[in-house]
């Protein structure tokens, strides 16, 4: 913007210069036709001459290789502003030394320069000054609410701001934690209830379990599903505690745990599932360590036993492999297989792929299990050949 704003000041100034110079000029021409002897004249600004047959005087010798026209001209660190007409047979030459007005427009150019520097710099700095001030309660506002616990109904944030935009938006915050203190209230009802609700069966199927083991008169073949029946019941008693965990907060992986056997819960899962399977499937087992993993007993089971099922469900034919290192628990199968399409989706909670036999629920649990432990659950597929899934543990649950 400077640069054609100084462009367009030097053209104007070319302009209006070269018309008063040739005016000027025009005029000692007409002089010079009344007066022949008359061969310069000078004035405050500029000096004229008139040369016959190309006698260029000494103090414009400078000017002899200049064709007619309006020049600006450079010469010993002065400069000229020249208009060079012929009439007749002479040449007529008008100069104007303007060497002051160009230091003076330099000069000025400069200052205005430096003036819109500075005036930018101090728009720039006002700006910023003036966004940070406008932005910082909105930031203190983002900051409280990072911090804010939703469970806490006496905090509010719209009573330290005024009734302003960002008043406004800490309304709607308070509106929607009180939204979401409700939505809390509901679930902690409904877990406390189904707690309460499935306990009193639970504990009547135990109790009826183990009455019937104690009796001397059971058949050996009834034996065995009554003691699965009791394991069923304590398991699911306990798979009901970690699940009401797990809706009410996230599990903490500080928390003190035992030592558990990976090999005797792998054991007791294939045994659980084994009448998923159909029997023409072999199962392998390729166990190579941990010795144990620190976590809940009954978290562990709800994960390894929803990968060891879906082998199981998804299998007619083959074989499935169960291997376990220190690294990593997989469940390897020879089974349907899964589409390219449906394996970014199989951890969303309630999605079915076009053959799933489930809910849904399961793959999604143990994907939130291994979230809150800070592990990950891998899965491999190709339709029609197989599927493997792998848990990899996090070195700091490993023993």
């Amino acid at each position: 913007m400077i640069t054609f704003l100084i462009l367009a000041f030097d053209s104007l100034e070319k302009q209006v210069m070269g018309a008063y110079l040739a005016e000027e000029l025009d005029h000692f021409i007409q002089v010079t036709d009344r007066s022949p002897a008359l061969s310069m004249q000078q004035s405050k600004n500029w000096t004229v001459y008139k040369v016959e047959d190309g006698k260029v005087p000494n103090e414009i010798s400078f000017l002899s290789t200049y064709s007619e026209g309006i020049h600006d001209v450079e010469h010993n660190q002065h400069s000229y502003d020249v208009v060079i007409k012929r009439h007749g047979k002479n040449h007529y030459y008008i100069v104007y030394d303007d060497t002051g007005f160009e230091i003076l427009e330099y000069n000025l150019t400069t200052y205005l320069i430096a003036a819109v520097i500075i005036i930018l710099w101090l728009a720039t700095w006002y700006g910023l000054w003036l966004s940070k001030k406008v932005i910082e309660p909105i930031a203190t506002l983002a900051r409280r609410i990072k911090t804010l616990n939703p469970e806490n109904s006496t905090e509010y944030l719209s009573k330290d701001y005024t009734n302003d935009e960002v008043g406004m938006l800490a309304l709607e915050f308070d509106a929607y934690k009180e939204r979401l203190q409700a939505l809390i209230q509901r679930e902690r009802e409904f877990t406390a209830n189904a707690s309460h609700e499935l306990r009193t069966p639970l504990a009547i199927i135990m109790a009826a379990s183990e009455g019937l083991l104690l009796r001397s008169d059971l058949p050996d073949e009834i034996r065995p599903r009554i003691e699965r029946i009791q394991r069923s019941a304590i398991e699911m008693k306990e798979r009901l505690a970690t699940l009401l965990g797990l809706a009410r907060s996230p599990v903490s992986t500080n928390e003190t745990t035992d030592k558990i056997e990976l090999t005797t819960i792998i054991d007791q899962l294939i045994e659980d599932h084994r009448g998923l399977l159909n029997k023409q499937v072999k199962i392998i087992k390729q166990v190579n360590g941990p010795s144990g993993i620190n976590a809940s007993p009954p978290i562990i089971s709800m994960l390894m036993g929803n990968l060891i099922r879906n082998a199981f469900i998804y299998t007619s034919q083959g074989s499935v492999t169960i291997f376990l290192d220190e690294h990593a628990f997989a469940v390897t199968d020879t089974g349907q297989g899964i589409d390219k399409d449906e394996i970014a989706r199989i951890f969303e909670r309630g999605y079915r792929g076009t053959s799933s036999q489930g809910s849904g629920l399961g793959l999604a649990i143990s994907k939130r299990i291994c979230e809150y432990y800070g592990w990950q659950l891998k899965v491999d597929s190709v339709k029609g050949k197989g599927t493997q899934v792998q848990w990899l543990f996090d070195s700091s649950s490993i023993t």
